[in-house]
C-alpha cells in the first residue's frame, strides 16, 4: 500500500500473545504494541487526534504554532506532525528530558524551551505548563494541545483505538492500561463499557503517583505517573487500580525483551506486570494490555545496569529475583501493592 503521507500510517498496530510470561493457569495475555506507530508510541494517535480536531474547529490555523509541555513521546509525536503538516512546534521540557527524545524532535525541526527551575517539590511539570501559558499568550496563532485536560485526547481513543482493538480481538475479559494523561485508558474504556460492559478495566499507575488520589511520592519510571489527578482520567471508567513499583515495572520490561523478544518501554512493563497479577487472580481469562511505546528510548536508562545501580533499582530487582522469569511471575501474584477496586478506593476517599 502507498500512503500519501507518514501520518496515514498511525494506528493498525499489532496484537501479540505472550508465550512465556504467563500465569500458567489457562489465562492469556495479549499485548498491543503501540511502538509500531511512526513516531514510536501511542501518543501518535493522541497528538494527531487533538491536532485534527483543532484544525477543524479553527483553534489551530494554517502555518500556526503548536506549543506543548512534554519530556517524552508527546513531543516526538507533535514534532512528526509539525514536520508533516507544516506547523512550527515548540516543546517545553526540562533538564531531565531524555537525550533520545531531544535528538528525535530536533531532527524533525521542533524547537525546545528548557525550564531549569523546578517547583517547591522538585518537579518540573507545573513550571513547564506555566511556561506554555506564557508562550501561547505571546505567540500569535498558537495552539496548546494540553494533553492532560483536552477532551479530544480521550475522544480519539474512544472513537479510533477502541474500535481498532475490538476489530482485532473479538472476545476478552480485561483491559489493562498504564495511566499517564488518562486519555487512552479513559477513551478505550468508555467504548468498552458500551460495547462490552463485562470487560474489567485495570488502571496501572506508578507507586507514588497521585493520579488516583494516592499520596504523591517519587518514582523513576517514565510514561506513567503524575503529581496531580489529570483532567482526562475518568475514575468511574476504571474498575481496579494496580500500583506498580519501579523495580517491578522495569524488571518486567527487561524480561519482556529477554523472554519474549518484545522491546517495550517502562510503562508497558508496568502494565504487563499488572496484567500478570490479574491473570493470577482470574484463571482462564483473556487480558488485553496496552504497551504504549518501545524500548529503544530506554537503552541508556532502564536497560542499562549501571543506570539502575545509580538509582538504587538494581539491588531490589536482584534481591527479589526479578531478573529470573519464574521469580518475576511469582512476584506478580503477590505484588508490593495489592490491586484496589474502585469501590474500595471511593470508600477510602469518602
Amino acid at each position: 500500500m502507498i500512503y500519501d503521507n507518514v501520518l496515514e500510517t498511525v494506528g493498525r498496530t499489532p496484537v501479540v500473545r505472550l508465550r512465556r510470561i504467563t500465569a500458567g493457569n489457562g489465562s492469556e495475555i495479549l499485548v498491543k504494541l503501540e511502538s509500531f506507530n511512526p513516531a514510536g508510541s501511542i501518543k501518535d494517535r493522541t497528538a494527531l487526534g487533538m491536532v485534527v480536531r483543532a484544525e477543524l474547529d479553527g483553534r489551530l490555523k494554517p502555518d500556526g504554532t503548536i506549543i506543548e509541555s512534554t519530556s517524552g513521546n508527546m513531543g516526538k509525536a507533535l514534532a512528526l506532525i509539525g514536520a508533516a503538516r507544516g506547523y512550527r512546534v515548540i516543546l517545553v521540557t526540562d533538564p531531565k528530558a531524555p537525550r533520545s527524545m531531544v535528538e528525535f524532535v530536533r531532527a524533525l525541526g521542533a524547537e525546545l524551551e528548557i525550564v531549569d527551575t523546578p517547583d517547591e517539590n522538585g518537579g518540573y511539570q507545573r513550571p513547564r505548563r506555566e511556561r506554555v501559558r506564557r508562550l501561547t499568550g505571546e505567540i500569535p496563532d498558537s495552539f496548546w494541545p494540553d494533553q492532560y485536560n483536552n477532551a479530544d485526547n480521550a475522544a480519539t481513543h474512544a472513537e479510533q483505538t477502541a474500535r481498532e482493538l475490538l476489530a482485532e480481538v473479538d472476545s476478552f475479559d480485561a483491559l489493562v492500561a498504564a495511566v499517564g494523561t488518562g486519555g487512552h485508558i479513559s477513551g478505550i474504556s468508555a467504548t468498552l463499557k458500551r460495547e462490552k460492559p463485562r470487560v474489567v478495566t485495570v488502571g496501572v499507575d506508578a507507586a507514588g503517583s497521585a493520579a488516583f488520589g494516592f499520596p504523591v511520592g517519587c518514582w523513576a519510571m517514565r510514561g506513567l505517573g503524575i503529581a496531580w489527578p489529570p483532567g482526562n482520567l475518568r475514575h468511574e471508567l476504571v474498575d481496579q487500580v494496580q500500583l506498580v513499583t519501579d523495580h517491578e515495572g522495569i524488571a518486567t520490561s527487561r524480561m519482556l525483551a529477554r523472554s519474549e523478544g518484545l522491546l517495550v518501554g517502562e510503562s508497558a512493563g508496568a502494565a504487563v506486570f499488572g496484567a500478570l497479577n490479574y491473570a493470577h487472580r482470574h484463571p482462564g481469562s483473556r487480558i488485553v494490555t496496552m504497551c504504549p511505546d518501545g524500548g529503544a528510548n530506554y537503552f541508556g536508562e532502564s536497560f542499562d545496569d549501571a543506570w539502575l545501580r545509580e538509582r538504587g533499582l538494581f539491588a531490589p530487582i536482584a534481591a527479589n529475583g526479578l531478573d529470573r522469569l519464574d521469580r518475576l511471575i511469582e512476584a506478580a501474584a503477590d505484588p508490593v501493592h495489592p490491586p484496589v477496586h474502585r469501590a474500595d478506593r471511593v470508600a477510602e476517599s469518602g
